[in-house]
């Protein structure tokens, strides 16, 4: 007989595999945004299998954030980790940064946990604390290495790798969410060697 209020054996099997599906569905907004009952639908089970699992839509969306951010760690940790000196570590993190945003099936991910935040404010710190503010603190630990060095300028480095990430961000929600790269398309390559050029010439310790 299992212990009062512990969990059948397949109750995390079966979690894991709604929220496969309700990320594909959140992530899928060509569709629209979509209700809590067609969220149960795109993960084939009823509503109310779906509230004993997660809750209500917002805990919904906010596990998704959850499992999005699991596999986000190995990104995470090279991310931390400085490559060279400063000018080429700080190339190498704008480039990555670009490469990891303009990926198509990240910037869904991204413009997803966006558009909710943006849609329900209850959700803002949910999307802050998964998928924007682990990368922001991240490089700013890259950048505590540079300033220990003696290669950067000591500042507050959490403000300065918002100079990095920031634009980037924009860069490709501009391009691949809001349809920049079919009316006004970027070189997402030499944007980000753009912005790390600037970076470097605005922080490098002379």
């Amino acid at each position: 007989m299992r212990p009062r209020g512990s969990r059948n054996a397949s109750y995390d099997k079966r979690r894991a595999e709604l929220l496969e599906r309700l990320t594909l569905r959140l992530c899928n907004r060509e569709t629209g945004w979509p209700t809590m009952r067609e969220l149960a639908a795109a993960a084939n089970c009823s509503v109310s299998t779906l509230s004993h699992y997660f809750g209500r839509r917002g805990d919904v969306v906010r596990a998704v954030l959850h499992h999005i951010a699991v596999g986000t760690e190995d990104q995470l940790a090279a991310t931390r980790m400085p490559e060279g000196p400063f000018e080429a570590s700080v190339h190498a993190a704008a480039g990555r940064a670009a490469a990891a945003l303009h990926d198509p099936a990240i910037a869904r991910m991204l413009a997803m946990g966006l558009i909710e935040a943006l849609s329900a404010s209850v959700l803002g710190p949910s999307f802050l604390g998964t998928m924007l503010d682990p990368f922001v603190a991240a490089l700013a630990e890259r950048l505590d290495v540079h300033v220990a060095a003696g290669e950067m300028r000591p500042v507050d480095t959490r403000m300065a790798a918002m100079d990095i990430i920031s634009p980037i961000l924009l860069a490709a929600l501009h391009q691949r969410e809001l349809g920049g790269a079919g009316c006004n398309p970027l070189d997402a390559a030499a944007h980000a060697t753009h912005v790390a050029d600037g970076f470097v010439a605005a922080y490098a310790k002379r």
